[in-house]
């Protein structure tokens, strides 16, 4: 047999659930539950996510597009697009660490050097500050300089 509530049903359930003072009981879990900042704290004390970012890598400026997944992979785009870096990351509490690698082209489009960076740094809410050193190698993997990267960077 299917049960059907009907509005005059509701409505005496109600004042039944009111008068025995479970329906305050009742709303006041709910609240209490649903205003928990739980998901929210979770999701920014986390380095998963897409951020923009601002600094320098030596004595240039740069804003780099970071995209950091769940599995500890990242991806970072600069702003010129000009290549697409890739790399792993981990954190503890509000310290991270990432490692990525990229390559740089020259005008015929042929790989001329490539960077490897590593960058230590610590999230609070929604920015994260970072700094660290990279390396520029040639194509035979030899080390040809080594400068300083300090970021910043905002949860887009």
């Amino acid at each position: 047999m299917r049960s059907i509530a009907t509005r005059a049903g509701v409505v005496a359930a109600t004042a039944v659930l009111a008068l025995t003072g479970l329906g305050a009981a009742t709303a006041s879990a709910a609240t209490t539950t649903a205003d928990a900042p739980v998901a929210a704290d979770v999701t920014y004390a986390s380095l998963a996510g897409e951020w923009l970012g601002s600094g320098t890598a030596g004595s240039n400026q740069v804003e780099p597009h970071f995209f950091f997944y769940g599995n500890g992979t990242l991806k970072m785009i600069p702003e010129d697009n000009a290549y697409l870096a890739t790399g792993t990351w981990k954190q503890s509490g509000t310290s991270f660490t990432f490692h990525l690698e990229h390559p740089i082209y020259d005008s015929t489009g042929a790989v001329a050097f490539y960077i490897k960076a590593d960058q230590t740094g610590t999230i609070n809410g929604d920015t994260w500050n970072s700094t660290g050193t990279s390396g520029r190698y040639d194509t035979q993997g030899n080390l040809i300089e080594t400068f300083t990267v300090t970021l910043t960077a905002h949860r887009v």
